[in-house]
């Protein structure tokens, strides 16, 4: 989980964007439910401010690590969010 715990910043933070036209909620099968997959991405996308990391949004949404990973990689790919540079040391 340490090596895929990322910060992220949304890219369209005013609204919610569409994400049915963007073919997401459809992406992220593999056995979850409808409701926690589109759970999943709301919250990476709601928590995506660049302050939280997965974990910390693992944390507040009482989500599995796992579910959120999948959402933000495919929130990524879509353009929706940006995985921010590691802070300096």
């Amino acid at each position: 989980m340490i090596d895929c715990n990322r910060r992220l910043l949304n890219m369209s933070p005013k609204g919610e964007p569409q994400l049915g036209h963007r073919g997401l909620y459809a992406s992220l099968g593999g056995g979850q439910t409808v409701g926690q997959s589109e759970r999943a991405l709301l919250w990476v996308l709601s928590l995506s401010d660049g302050a939280h990391d997965l974990l910390s949004i693992a944390q507040r949404s009482g989500l599995d690590f796992a579910s959120l990973d999948r959402a933000a990689s495919a929130l990524e790919k879509s353009g929706l969010v940006k995985t921010l540079p590691e802070p300096a040391s």
